[in-house]
């Protein structure tokens, strides 16, 4: 069994992207996460860290969209499904 077995490609439709606004974000994820961006968004400087801030989480949010992420990730860590990259070529 390799990883495409385990986690066959989805068919043709793609997630939609939420906005990458506050209000988009908050309401894409999960209750238990809301406060921990909150905090950042609130702690971050206008500018490129309050921006590195919304791209984090507006990815995180994109993140959770996609249904069975927590296992994902759980496998990640526990290196099971992992796929072994081509080397990179020096040609581009």
């Amino acid at each position: 069994m390799n990883a495409s077995d385990e986690y066959p490609r989805q068919s043709s439709t793609r997630t939609k992207a939420i906005p990458r606004t506050i209000a988009a974000i908050i309401d894409a994820l999960p209750p238990a996460r809301r406060e921990e961006f909150h905090a950042a968004v609130s702690r971050a400087q206008q500018g490129p860290e309050l921006d590195a801030a919304l791209m984090t989480w507006w990815l995180e949010a994109m993140f959770e969209m996609v249904p069975g992420r927590d296992q994902r990730l759980d496998d990640t860590v526990a290196g099971v499904g992992l796929v072994e990259l081509e080397p990179e070529t020096e040609e581009r």
